[in-house]
């Protein structure tokens, strides 16, 4: 039996590549019914989940608290209290600046610890220009600044750099002047992601906390035969679980056997005021490990959160708004 010219061929079934296969390994389950599957290549060699409470993970003191660290370790330069002369003035200012403007008891004793020190000199406070401390206190830019070095602002250690951005501005093609407009933001500062990720993994706190192998949480209910997929943390979620696996997919790179792993960033930003009375803030770039449980981020006290950037507000908005319109003619 001949073919007609336009009959078509039996379509042969494809055999496209299945997604590689991981094996799992099982954990028990709790007395939720809960349990998860790991991949058997990449099980957890410490549980954060086990007996973490805030104590025994170092958390009941804040993260890299600098009141228990020796001043000298905090800034650097030939005055470690700057813009403050001297110890004294700097406990004064945070008392001033840090205790909330509704004084309490307890804020009180704070003040007569300070006034009460042995080394506190009432001839310092009364010959100190305040007004020009909480000047420079305010004053990001300290590029005039004769003590420019002991600024830990743009201290290399501290990871800040200042650079100017570049924000592109589309105008219509019907405006006077279409096309992209520049505008240039100033000051702008902010750290490596690299560096803080550094920072985090490195620091004993953080190690503890962390979740370096992703798992599967899943609900086994005593009245049915499937188990039921749980959702809660961004290392239990599937992207997260498919970045793993294609990063141990990759070459390995040369000469290296650590093992590798995800770092999640978990990025926002909101505005933060800076006075009780006034108008002034930032907007702080907040960054949060995503390996770290939601339990542990949520808690103020456990200090998990890092600043990346501090964005500006125009300053002048009616200037900015009357240089658009010009362009627009």
């Amino acid at each position: 039996m001949s073919r007609l010219p336009n009959e078509l061929a039996p379509c042969e079934p494809s055999h496209a590549p299945s997604p590689p296969l991981h094996p799992k390994f099982k954990t028990q389950l709790n007395s939720f019914g809960l349990f998860r599957l790991y991949d058997e290549d990449s099980l957890p060699i410490i549980d954060p989940d086990t007996d973490n409470s805030l104590d025994e993970a170092g958390l009941s003191t804040p993260r890299n608290d600098t009141s228990s660290q020796p001043m000298e370790t905090i800034t650097t330069g030939s005055n470690p209290f700057y813009p403050y002369p001297n110890e004294t003035l700097l406990l004064l200012g945070d008392w001033y600046w840090n205790q909330g403007h509704q004084k309490s008891r307890t804020i009180f004793r704070k003040l007569l610890d300070i006034i009460g020190h042995p080394g506190y000199d009432p001839g310092d406070v009364r010959n100190t220009n305040w007004v020009s401390i909480d000047r420079k206190l305010g004053n990001s830019d300290v590029q005039s600044d004769k003590t420019e070095a002991d600024c830990e602002w743009l201290d290399d250690d501290s990871g800040w750099k200042k650079k100017a951005i570049r924000i592109s501005i589309p105008f219509h093609r019907r405006t006077g002047n279409p096309g992209a407009k520049e505008y240039i933001v100033e000051d702008f500062y902010h750290r490596s992601l690299v560096e803080i990720i550094r920072e985090n993994v490195s620091d004993s706190t953080h190690h503890r906390l962390f979740h370096y192998e992703p798992y599967e949480l899943r609900w086994h209910p005593p009245h049915k035969t499937q188990d039921v997929r749980v959702y809660g943390e961004l290392y239990s979620s599937e992207s997260f679980l498919a970045a793993h696996r294609q990063l141990q997919e990759l070459p390995p790179e040369s000469r290296c056997t650590l093992p590798r792993r995800i770092v999640g960033l978990m990025l926002w930003l909101d505005a933060t005021h800076l006075t009780a009375f006034r108008t002034a803030k930032l907007w702080p770039l907040y960054v949060y490990m995503g390996n770290e449980s939601k339990y542990m981020r949520c808690q103020p006290s456990s200090n998990l959160c890092s600043h990346a950037a501090y964005f500006h507000t125009v300053s002048h908005p009616i200037l900015f708004l009357d240089s658009c319109h010009r362009l627009l003619k």
